[in-house]
């Protein structure tokens, strides 16, 4: 096989890949185009998924408690592991006295809320790698398309540009596959977080009933 017929091989190749990952991430009807996440785009955190603990109806304001305010601060940040996490709670629940189960469902608000705070952070930088990966499996279509209509045995004119667009053709690959990778990684994250919050929830409310 020539260098030319192998490129020409290797677009067509490309471009059943692009159908087929594009295939794959299609949105259910009405979900937003640029997630690219297999998982379902959860837009924010309702209590109720994870909370059946003391009631949240007209516990105050997370943010007036400083000590709350304090743990929710500290387990905030998304490099925060769930098992640092359940120590700090364990020593915030093992140093309350009165008012336990009211201020640990306010410490479950807090952690709730940015939780939230930072899952919308991430949605917002994931549908913009989306949106750059669907604008790269575009290109690299069109261009396999136009490769594809010069012939390999092209000259002058012709052989010049087919030489440049298989060069944007591989360079725009690349770029997709590099992209495809990182959506790979960077889908997870949510689900961590998500994860997390599960698990320091469960935490507070056990211990609320002791």
């Amino acid at each position: 096989m020539s260098a030319r017929s192998a490129v020409a091989t290797a677009a067509l190749c490309t471009v059943v890949l692009l159908s087929i990952v594009s295939a794959r991430s299609a949105p259910p009807r009405g979900e937003d185009p640029n997630w690219p996440c297999q998982q379902r785009l959860v837009p924010r955190l309702s209590a109720a998924a994870y909370w059946n603990g003391p009631s949240l109806d007209k516990i105050g304001d997370w943010h007036a408690d400083p000590d709350v305010a304090d743990l929710v601060r500290r387990l905030a940040p998304r490099q925060v592991s769930t098992e640092e996490g359940l120590k700090e709670i364990a020593a915030f629940a093992h140093n309350l006295s009165g008012d336990r189960q009211r201020r640990l469902a306010l410490a479950f608000c807090g952690l709730l809320d940015e939780s939230n705070r930072e899952r919308a952070d991430l949605i917002v930088k994931l549908k913009e790698i989306g949106r750059r990966q669907r604008e790269l499996a575009d290109l690299v279509t069109r261009l396999a398309t136009e490769l594809d209509a010069i012939p390999a045995n092209a000259s002058g004119d012709a052989a010049a540009r087919r030489i440049d667009l298989e060069q944007r053709h591989d360079f725009t690959a690349r770029n997709f596959e590099e992209i495809q990778h990182t959506i790979r990684y960077a889908c997870e994250a949510p689900v961590a977080l998500d994860a997390r919050l599960g698990t320091w929830a469960r935490a507070l409310q056990q211990a609320a009933t002791q």
